[in-house]
């Protein structure tokens, strides 16, 4: 049987086997939200969700209370349980986290790291270190990096046409708005310093945002 991983106080935990950590999640210790991951998975994914982690509690016992005969019982009506979770957009803009990092994943994958921030080449990572927790925290930054890049492009592409169209002697607001560039190159700087020392650091302003589970 596979031994698992899993998070705890936004570390990395493990190996343990099934056996205990199903028994820490049934005593309690650990929430039944907590992410576990082992080999073979693509993700990290919440206990819960796993069938070798759901619990269903028994249902209280009812209290004994006389029953009025000529009492009318209250109808139930039977709510059929789904097996679909509502969106939590938390999960999205989330809290930036650290990655504890495994040197031996960092000095293996530590290429993918780096090539994750150069915009389109994100992509590599993604589909070729895609058993990597380290490319696969990089490549998620670098994902939300190139999208950004994306979006302030077009952004400042419409808003030159629209300025230089009908007030062209208002051009150094567009040479202004243009310095726009300057941060996603920075954080991808940064990004790239951070994953060519082997370290899993939340970039600024976008670190929260996860796009890859």
């Amino acid at each position: 049987m596979s031994d698992w991983y899993y998070a705890a106080n936004n570390e990395q935990k493990g190996p343990i086997n099934e056996a205990e950590l199903k028994a820490q999640i049934a005593a309690g210790k650990l929430p039944g939200e907590t992410l576990v991951w082992k080999d073979g998975m693509d993700n990290w994914t919440a206990a819960n969700a796993l069938p070798a982690f759901s619990f269903r509690a028994a249902p209280a016992p009812a209290k004994n209370q006389p029953v009025d005969s000529g009492a009318t019982m209250p109808s139930v009506t039977h709510v059929p349980s789904s097996s679909t979770s509502p969106v939590d957009m938390s999960a999205l803009m989330g809290k930036p986290e650290s990655l504890e990092v495994d040197p031996e994943d960092a000095d293996k994958h530590k290429i993918f790291g780096i090539i994750a921030y150069l915009w389109i080449l994100c992509l590599v990572p993604i589909f070729a270190a895609k058993e990597s927790p380290f490319a696969k925290y990089h490549a998620n930054q670098g994902l939300v990096l190139f999208l950004l890049e994306i979006v302030i492009s077009i952004s400042l592409y419409i808003v030159d046409l629209i300025v230089l169209t009908i007030m062209p002697s208002l051009w150094f607001i567009v040479s202004i708005l243009n310095l726009a560039h300057l941060g996603p190159l920075v954080l991808l700087i940064i990004g790239i310093i951070n994953a060519a020392q082997g370290k899993c650091v939340p970039l600024p302003i976008i670190g929260g945002i996860k796009l890859l589970k």
